[in-house]
């Protein structure tokens, strides 16, 4: 005697159901490069949703259907790689404002050669205090410990570097 188990439930795909989920699964993929980069749950999901209907084609369809959605997910997938590598495709996406303006300005006219104190201990960054003016700074070569005597070595883009004071 033989016996036959069936499920109570049988999956029926068909030809839209599997092109619903290729295309639900480029959407997902689109989604991860556009607008939520790295390799994340969203760019998984749309791969395992295209392999998916790639593979339920092969499984619930004749074969010549699945022979055809396989090269045409293949080919679109060509597509869509040629053209996001392309050069001049990424330029409507990119920011074409250019930044004007400046981070605020020093209040105080520091200059190289004016004498301070360090706060902090610069290793090789730390705090250091040039007249009634606490300022972030940054030490060249070896540690400076806190209290030491310093003096402005240069200011190159509002960062100030130091060095012992030639005083002591």
């Amino acid at each position: 005697m033989l016996c036959h188990f069936r499920l109570p439930l049988r999956l029926e795909m068909t030809l839209t159901t599997v092109i619903l989920l290729i295309v639900f699964g480029m959407i997902l993929i689109l989604a991860e490069i556009f607008f939520i980069p790295g390799a994340t749950i969203g760019g998984i999901l749309g791969a395992l949703a295209v392999t998916g209907g790639v593979v339920a084609a092969f499984v619930y369809l004749d074969q010549s259907t699945a022979w055809f959605v396989f090269g045409t997910t293949l080919a679109i997938t060509g597509i869509l790689s040629y053209l996001g590598f392309k050069t001049r495709t990424w330029e409507r996406f990119e920011v074409k404002g250019k930044i004007a303006s400046k981070s605020p300005g020093m209040e105080h006219q520091l200059k190289a050669g004016d004498q301070g104190i360090t706060l902090s201990r610069c290793n090789p960054i730390g705090r250091a205090k040039f007249g009634n003016f606490i300022e972030e700074v940054y030490a060249k070569g070896d540690m400076i410990d806190a209290h030491c005597p310093v003096e402005i070595q240069r200011i190159e883009n509002q960062h100030i570097f130091i060095r012992k004071s030639k005083a002591t």
